[in-house]
């Protein structure tokens, strides 16, 4: 995945997450964007057809998807050293999202100890609240990304601290 700062054009001042169309389930999202603003990082993510529902509406999970990131752009500063994994993510969805226009997510850090990052937030979409959300992530150390489609097993398992 590359991350670039953009200059000019409509999304001047975000940083773009962009996966290269690589079977990997990221790449099948788009193009996930985030900047410091005021008020903390901000996220977004444009939406169109493939991320609707049989209603015509924002998928749940495409949201859920969504937040998943967004969580990850909330605690990017913490991650200089190290990756992290998602150990629990709750969604309470308040409305229905339009395909086509950008969904956003604003959030902050509650806390924070050695291993483990504490966060919530919301999804917005032109004003509307869509969803909040609060997750644990937890911080673990930086692996080569493996060869070819994946791992031969599952990580070990780690006391949770």
């Amino acid at each position: 995945m590359s991350r670039e700062r953009i200059t000019e054009g409509p999304n001047a001042g975000w940083t773009v997450w962009r996966r290269e169309p690589d079977g990997r389930f990221a790449s099948l999202l788009g193009d996930f964007y985030f900047r410091e603003g005021a008020q903390g990082v901000e996220c977004r993510m444009e939406t169109d057809r493939r991320h609707s529902n049989g209603l015509g509406y924002i998928h749940g999970g495409f949201i859920m998807s969504f937040i998943d990131m967004a969580m990850f752009g909330i605690i990017y500063r913490q991650l200089e050293n190290s990756a992290a994994v998602t150990l629990s993510c709750a969604t309470d969805f308040l409305s229905a999202g339009i395909v086509g226009t950008p969904i956003e997510a604003s959030g902050e850090i509650l806390k924070e100890t050695g291993k483990m990052l504490f966060v919530r937030g919301l999804v917005t979409q032109g004003g509307v609240n869509v969803a909040s959300f609060t997750g644990t992530m937890r911080k673990v150390p930086r692996k080569p990304r493996p060869e070819g489609d994946g791992h031969d097993g599952r990580p070990q398992s780690h006391q949770v601290d």
